[in-house]
């Protein structure tokens, strides 16, 4: 009988182990461990893929505008919290100078 029990002791610690694992990993037990928002990162873009989709700065949208003007004139990346950003928007041509946006996620 102290056999079964300890195997089941030891189940139920794996279990739990595991649940917790589970849990902290999605930030569902540590909150603020999946909590930052995004950043964005812009720069000249050196080397374009042949079929990169490269969006015209002029259709961006003015929040998208204002998000991309903040990143271009920092020399660091910018937080997008509650700024929109076309999660697709990967180049954008500027007076015609192509940039590469960086989208960087924690």
């Amino acid at each position: 009988m102290s056999r079964r029990l300890g195997q089941f002791a030891l189940a139920a610690s794996l279990l739990v182990l595991f649940v917790a694992a589970f849990l902290f990993i999605t930030g569902t037990l540590v909150p603020w461990s999946n909590s930052c928002p995004p950043h964005l990162d812009v720069d000249p873009a050196d080397d374009v893929p042949a079929d990169a989709e490269i969006v015209a700065y002029e259709s961006l949208t003015p929040a998208e505008r204002a998000a991309f003007d903040d990143a271009l004139a920092s020399d660091s990346m910018i937080s997008l919290e509650d700024r929109p950003w076309s999660p697709s928007t990967s180049y954008v041509r500027k007076n015609g100078t192509l940039y590469f946006a960086a989208v960087a996620v924690c």
